[in-house]
């Protein structure tokens, strides 16, 4: 899993600090830091150059294409990884990132593209799984993609439960993420509620379902629940993978729309226009804001 991951990546700039005799910062410390305290463009340019100087090193691959992904740069991070991966089929984190960015993919290709990607998205996890059994993040992507994608695209409702089975004994909070999105879709949202809550407590390293749960209350149109849900994410310790500031200003203009908070909601939305944002983001906060100015 990551954990183990961040372990060697550790002892990697243990070994150089001993090595050296030295207290500076290495290089590649310095990027994971500003990559770990959000200064992303900082992390980016520094990662470039690392790679640059060890284009084989798929350590540094993955870093350069979590970078890329964080700002985006999709296509640069998919073609990336897909190389680094020929010739370093191993490494775990590799596939579950290439099925993060597959599926953020998905949404900027043509109508014709989107099967085949999201496809391309759970085998990429399903390898991540295979190599690492213990990765429940993979596991709960897998479970997730069976259990809500249409059956034209791969979803599958018996490979769902199969999964989510496996995700129980491997780690209950994420089966408890996965079966809220489920009791979700099924409108069931008091049972989606208290899993959601089940979840956001039992994984307290990732800020993502607390988004999730702000999500179910703006479906139900209560809106003060879905704000302080929002605040409560605001203030959760973030990894690279959780939402960022223009998908969080996305709801949060939704949120205040309902609360006619007018002011509030226009600023919100553009900052999601003014940011580093998907094209369906834009899109979207683009007709709200139509909306809003033709009130």
């Amino acid at each position: 899993m990551m954990k183990h991951f961040h372990t060697r990546i550790a002892f990697l700039l243990i070994f150089f600090v001993l090595s050296t005799g030295k207290l500076t910062a290495s290089p590649l410390d310095v990027a994971l830091t500003n990559f770990e305290n959000g200064r992303y463009d900082a992390a980016l340019e520094q990662f470039r150059a690392l790679q640059l100087a060890s284009p084989k090193d798929p350590d540094l691959n993955f870093f350069l294409a979590r970078s890329l992904y964080r700002k985006l740069e999709l296509k640069t991070a998919e073609k990336l990884l897909s190389k680094s991966l020929k010739a370093n089929p191993e490494h775990v984190e590799s596939h579950y990132l290439l099925g993060s960015i597959q599926l953020s993919l998905v949404s900027e290709v043509n109508v014709f593209r989107k099967i085949g990607l999201a496809k391309k998205a759970v085998k990429s996890w399903e390898q991540a799984v295979n190599l690492d059994p213990s990765h429940a993040e993979a596991l709960y992507g897998v479970a997730s993609f069976y259990s809500s994608a249409p059956t034209i695209a791969g979803g599958d409702k018996q490979l769902s439960e199969e999964k989510i089975t496996a995700l129980k004994q491997l780690s209950p909070p994420w089966a408890d993420l996965a079966l809220a999105s489920i009791a979700a879709q099924d409108d069931q949202f008091k049972r989606s509620e208290r899993l959601f809550k089940n979840a956001i407590s039992g994984i307290p390293q990732r800020a993502f379902p607390t988004l999730m749960l702000g999500s179910l209350y703006l479906r139900q149109e209560d809106y003060a629940s879905a704000l302080q849900t929002l605040d409560q994410y605001k203030a959760r310790d973030k990894t690279w993978n959780d939402p960022g500031e223009e998908q969080t200003a996305l709801l949060a203009g939704k949120i205040y729309r309902g609360l006619n908070k007018k002011e509030a909601a226009i600023q919100s939305f553009e900052l999601v226009i003014n940011g580093i944002a998907s094209q369906n983001m834009i899109t979207q906060a683009k007709e709200a804001l139509d909306e809003l100015y033709a009130q």
